[in-house]
């Protein structure tokens, strides 16, 4: 859902691993570096320093898996950029599978180049874009990348892909700054998204109430192709003229979903603890921080995804703060839930009938 200002880019680019059948190409693209004076080149899996092919390309094959990369070295992936149309290398850039304290603090997830002779046509945003893709593969949730402060194009291009400034260090006297950007971002359920879903609909509404202030979105599942089970549970969350009920406070840490059944009935409160509570193109979104509570009809109480939570910080994909932030979010949810299920069900259930009121 990021706005995207380089539409005309989109599709037209691709990511390939580098093969012996770019040689030619790459050695190519590795001198008009150096023609133009420069002698790094960001992301390259150390072209710039090897200068040999073969060499280089034996290391970047080793650099794909723990087993065969450098001791204390993190596996990465080098992509060329390739532009479709004439097979042109464009860019490169080089993902790590993950950080370690010392990409943390400076190198981060991603480093990226484009080509002198291509440079400001929009290729670094959309080559950023497709690593984004990458890295989701990879199950990276929370993008560290990095840039010079006086390299406007690299920090605008990470700013077109979400990228929000942490802060900025000096690094060997130049100035740095730190970006992260979040995979993370659950924007408002759109049904005719879903592949079990044969029809539904979405409505969003803001309200202004002394309860609520924020939006309301009324997500209706009328027709399923087969229900929505919880694990092997026989929990069903969706099916036939169910809906759920979204409620984005900007003011909070979590988005609360109230699901109903055909009858009208609650399912559960499902509470997503979230680093921040947005909107992005006038669709609202909770930036997920891992850890959910839930009340169920019954009015049990239950704190799930801990352990997402403690690996995604052991990754130092969340820092300290947002951790400690979760955790707190989340006990002061269980406090506030003890004995209020009645309550929660008067609230929820008199947004459902404003909800249903409201014309699309």
């Amino acid at each position: 859902m990021v706005k995207y200002e380089f539409e005309d880019y989109k599709d037209e680019l691709e990511l390939v691993i580098p093969t012996k059948e770019y040689k030619k190409e790459i050695e190519e693209y590795l001198q008009e570096f150096i023609d133009n004076g420069e002698n790094e080149i960001a992301g390259d899996g150390g072209l710039d320093r090897i200068k040999d092919f073969d060499k280089w390309l034996k290391k970047v094959q080793n650099d794909l898996s723990p087993e065969t990369i450098d001791k204390d070295r993190i596996p990465a992936t080098v992509y060329l950029t390739i532009r479709k149309k004439d097979k042109k290398i464009v860019g490169n850039l080089q993902i790590r599978h993950c950080l370690n304290e010392k990409l943390l603090n400076y190198g981060g997830h991603i480093g990226d180049s484009v080509r002198p002779s291509e440079r400001r046509k929009g290729y670094a945003t959309e080559q950023i874009r497709l690593a984004l893709e990458k890295c989701k593969e990879l199950g990276i949730d929370n993008v560290l990348m990095d840039c010079d402060k006086n390299n406007i194009g690299s920090a605008k291009s990470i700013q077109n892909n979400g990228g929000v400034l942490e802060n900025e260090i000096y690094v060997e006297n130049e100035l740095v700054q730190r970006y992260w950007i979040s995979l993370k971002k659950r924007f408002v359920t759109d049904p005719n998204n879903m592949e079990i879903v044969k029809e539904g609909s979405c409505k969003i509404h803001t309200f202004n109430n002394p309860d609520f202030s924020g939006d309301v979105a009324l997500v209706k599942f009328n027709k399923m192709y087969k229900p929505f089970l919880i694990g092997n549970t026989n929990l069903c969350m969706a099916n036939d003229n169910y809906k759920w009920l979204e409620f984005y406070d900007y003011n909070k840490k979590f988005r609360l979903t109230a699901m109903y059944n055909e009858k009208n009935e609650i399912i559960e409160w499902y509470f997503d603890i979230a680093r921040k509570i947005g909107k992005e193109n006038g669709i609202p979104y909770q930036d997920d921080l891992y850890l959910d509570v839930v009340l169920t009809s019954d009015g049990n109480i239950i704190l799930l995804d801990e352990d997402e939570l403690k690996a995604a910080f052991n990754r130092f994909e969340v820092n300290k703060k947002d951790y400690d932030m979760a955790y707190k979010e989340a006990n002061d949810l269980i406090e506030i839930l003890k004995d209020n299920k009645e309550k929660l069900k008067i609230f929820t259930d008199k947004y459902l009938e404003e909800m249903e009121k409201i014309n699309p």
